[in-house]
C-alpha cells in the first residue's frame, strides 16, 4: 500500500515539474518604465493601453512559445530619480526580461546607462536625446526615428518648397535645441539660410508674444520663407496663434511632435497650413494603397475603435510596435531565452512591419526606423493632410 502512494506522489511530482502543461505557465515578464502621473500621463496611458490590448491578443492566442507576456508597470512620475530606480528595480528582478520606457527623453540617460551597464535591453519609445550619443549603446533600442532623422525630414520638405530662409525658435530642453542644430547643420548642407533665435521658450510657457516680438523685426528684415516652431506638446499652438496675433503670416514648420489632434483643438484656425514630417499613424488612410504599414494600421486601429471607443493614434501605434517586436524577437531566439539570447533576437530584426514603418536593427544600427518611414503633413480645413511632393519622399 505505501509502495502505491510513493508511486502516485512520484507520478504527481512528475506532472507537476516535468509536462508541458507547467512550463507554459511561466510568463515571459517585461517591465514598463513610464510617466504615469505628471505632465505625460495623458500620452503615456495610450501607450499602456495599447501594450496592454496587444499582449491580451498574443496570450489569446497561446502565447509565445507556449508562454504568456506579462507587463510589470512602474511609475517613474516624470522624475530622473524615480525613472532610475524603476529601472534598477527591474534590472534586480531576474525575471525581467527587458524594460520599455522611459517616455521622456530627459530621462533617457541616466536609465540606458543603467541598461547597459547592468545588461538588459531597454526599448526606448522617444526620439533619442543628444546627450546619450556619447554612450556606447549594446543594449539599448530606438523605436522612433532619431532627432537627426526628423530634422532630415524637414530639410526634405524645406528644399521641396524652395525655401530659401528659415528662421528656428527652439524649446530650451536637449531635444528641442538638437533638433535645432540638426536642421541648420543639413539645412545649410543644403544651401538653406537656417537663422537659430537666441530667444527661447519652456514647455510650461503659455505665451511666447514677448519672444515672438523680438523676432518679428528679424522676420522682416530677412524677409525669411518660413519659420520653424521647433517644439512639441501645448507651445506648439502658443507659437502659431501668437505669430497669427502678431500679423504675422509667414508660413510655419512643425516637428513630428505636432502629429496630435490635441494640437488642432488648441491651436485652432491658427494652425491652418503648418506642415511637418510626421508618423505614418497620423495619415494612416491617406498612405499609397501599395504601402505594407497601411493594412497593419487599419486592423490596429479597428481594434482600437472597438475597446476604446476613439481613434487611434501615434503613440497607440508605438504600444503595437513595442509588443511585436518583443513576440518577433522571441520567437527567433535560438535555445534559451534569456536576457543576452533577447538581446541578439532584437539586435537582428529585419523586416517587420509596424505601423509606423518596416523596422530593421543590426549591430551598427539601433535605430529602428528610417527616413522612408515618415511622410509630409499639412493641416488643413482642420484635419492632417498628406502632402505628397516630387522628389522629396
Amino acid at each position: 500500500m505505501k509502495k502505491m502512494y510513493w508511486v502516485i506522489f512520484l507520478a504527481f511530482i512528475s506532472m507537476t515539474w516535468i509536462s508541458p502543461g507547467h512550463a507554459a505557465k511561466t510568463p515571459y515578464k517585461i517591465g514598463v518604465n513610464l510617466e504615469l502621473t505628471g505632465p505625460w500621463a495623458e500620452i503615456t496611458k495610450t501607450l499602456k493601453n495599447g501594450m496592454v490590448m496587444e499582449v491580451e491578443k498574443i496570450n489569446a492566442k497561446g502565447g509565445i512559445n507556449g508562454r504568456p507576456l506579462e507587463l510589470v508597470f512602474e511609475d517613474n512620475g516624470f522624475d530622473v530619480g524615480r525613472a532610475a530606480a524603476n529601472m534598477t528595480k527591474f534590472t534586480r528582478d531576474k525575471e525581467i526580461l527587458l524594460v520599455v520606457g522611459p517616455f521622456e527623453d530627459n530621462l533617457q540617460a541616466t536609465t540606458r546607462a543603467i541598461a547597459e551597464r547592468e545588461k538588459i535591453t531597454n526599448l526606448i519609445i522617444c526620439p533619442s536625446n543628444p546627450m546619450v550619443r556619447g554612450l556606447k549603446q549594446q543594449w539599448a533600442f530606438n523605436i522612433a526615428q532619431s532627432d537627426i532623422i526628423v530634422s532630415q525630414k524637414l530639410v526634405d520638405l524645406s528644399l521641396a518648397r524652395k525655401y530659401k530662409k528659415v528662421l528656428v525658435f527652439h524649446g530650451a530642453w536637449p531635444l528641442a535645441q538638437s533638433l535645432a542644430e540638426n536642421f541648420k547643420s543639413f539645412g545649410e548642407a543644403k544651401g538653406i539660410k537656417v537663422i537659430i533665435s537666441p530667444e527661447t521658450h519652456k514647455p510650461i510657457d503659455i505665451d511666447m508674444t514677448p519672444q515672438l516680438t523680438k523676432m518679428k523685426p528679424i522676420i522682416q528684415k530677412e524677409k525669411v520663407d518660413a519659420f520653424y516652431a521647433c517644439t512639441g506638446g501645448p507651445p506648439g499652438p502658443i507659437i502659431t496663434k501668437n505669430l497669427r496675433a502678431l500679423g504675422i503670416k509667414t508660413p510655419v514648420l512643425g516637428t513630428h511632435a505636432f502629429g496630435f489632434g490635441f494640437i488642432i483643438a488648441l491651436g485652432g484656425e491658427a494652425m491652418e497650413g503648418v506642415e511637418f514630417p510626421a508618423a505614418k499613424p497620423v495619415v494612416f488612410d491617406q498612405l499609397d494603397a501599395n504601402d505594407p504599414v497601411k493594412p497593419v494600421n487599419i486592423d490596429f486601429d479597428k481594434r482600437w475603435k472597438e475597446r476604446y471607443g476613439t481613434p487611434s493614434d501615434q503613440i497607440a501605434g508605438y504600444g503595437y510596435d513595442i509588443t511585436g517586436l518583443i513576440e518577433d524577437a522571441l520567437k527567433r531566439v535560438k535555445g534559451k531565452v534569456t536576457r543576452a539570447s533577447f538581446r541578439d533576437a532584437f539586435e537582428n530584426t529585419k523586416g517587420f512591419k509596424g505601423t509606423h514603418g518596416i523596422y530593421q536593427f543590426s549591430p551598427t544600427e539601433h535605430d529602428g526606423l528610417s527616413k522612408k518611414d515618415m511622410v509630409f503633413v499639412r493641416i488643413e480645413g482642420g484635419r492632417f493632410k498628406r502632402i505628397q511632393l516630387p522628389g522629396a519622399e
